[in-house]
């Protein structure tokens, strides 16, 4: 993996809702050119990278990288896919059962929207129907 620059710091700026170079550097304490300086000469700005991510609680990753930013999101479809197949484990183990006319996609979404709602989680990619029954 390599850093671009240029994307660092579009990726700074959308994340701060920051029009330009100017005003990020204005924003962050620093001269008006000192954000298109560091920009020209190919400088990673460490720590506004960071400050940026504690504050808005995005990876690292993200900021330098680009991508999915995986600190606050995750694939609602994964989530479900795990839940289920643990719900099924169990119910065949004996270890807990449903009601008649109860899905396992039903419990499965009711945690699903449990975690997603209690964690404040981004979902990310479209959602898609749970499909294990009993």
């Amino acid at each position: 993996m390599t850093c671009n620059v240029d994307e660092i710091f579009k990726r700074i700026l959308s994340t701060c809702n920051i029009k330009n170079l100017k005003e990020l550097s204005l924003f962050f304490g620093y001269k008006e050119n000192w954000a298109s300086n560091t920009r020209t000469r190919g400088v990673i700005p460490w720590e506004i990278c960071l400050k940026v991510a504690i504050e808005h609680n995005l990876s690292m990753d993200y900021l330098l990288f680009g991508g999915a930013n995986n600190s606050n999101s995750l694939d609602v479809n994964k989530l479900k896919l795990s839940i289920t197949e643990g719900l099924f484990y169990t119910i065949q183990a004996e270890l807990i059962s449903l009601k008649n006319g109860v899905k396992i996609s039903t419990v499965t979404n009711a945690i699903t929207n449990e975690i997603i709602e209690n964690n404040e989680i981004e979902t990310t990619g479209e959602v898609n129907k749970a499909t294990k029954t009993v």
